[in-house]
């Protein structure tokens, strides 16, 4: 396996990764092209966008397995990736893939000095766990709110 920095012209093997991974149990998200487009482009064209692409090298052509999209952020403590998507194919999930992307995008940002790696995820999925396992801890004086905006 490799990792890279996603190229625009991965975005739509990217968009077709992350529809297969979501639209799938446990997260069912119904996306609609306009949305998806606008969501993959707010996430991939900013100036602090930073994402990561996985590639299974063992197939003939190289295989796009996984994404991280997310954005660096500069903080007091110094640089900050916060990952806002992770994604494995869902036939590499569950066999170090996601593990070994996680190691790989370690070693580029210790390269690029940044020192703290944050994200967000339900409690409720699997991946909360599987984050823990990979050295995530959860800030117990911190607490991620949401709200609903109404009309």
């Amino acid at each position: 396996m490799k990792v890279r920095i996603l190229k625009t012209s991965d975005h739509q093997q990217m968009k077709k990764l992350f529809l297969d991974v979501f639209s799938n149990e446990p997260w069912f998200d119904k996306w609609n092209r306009e949305q998806l487009d606008l969501y993959m482009k707010d996430l991939t064209e900013n100036n602090n966008s930073l994402s990561f692409a996985l590639f299974d090298e063992e197939e003939e052509e190289e295989e796009l397995i996984g994404c991280s999209l997310g954005y660096v952020f500069n903080w007091w403590e110094g640089r900050e990736y916060f990952i806002k998507e992770f994604f494995i194919s869902r036939k590499n999930q569950s066999q170090g893939a996601g593990s070994t992307f996680l190691n790989l995008i370690n070693d580029r940002l210790r390269a690029e000095d940044v020192q703290h790696i944050t994200l967000a995820t339900e409690k409720t999925v699997p991946a909360y766990h599987f984050y823990q396992k990979n050295g995530f801890s959860v800030l117990e004086n911190s607490a991620f709110l949401v709200k609903k905006v109404s009309g």
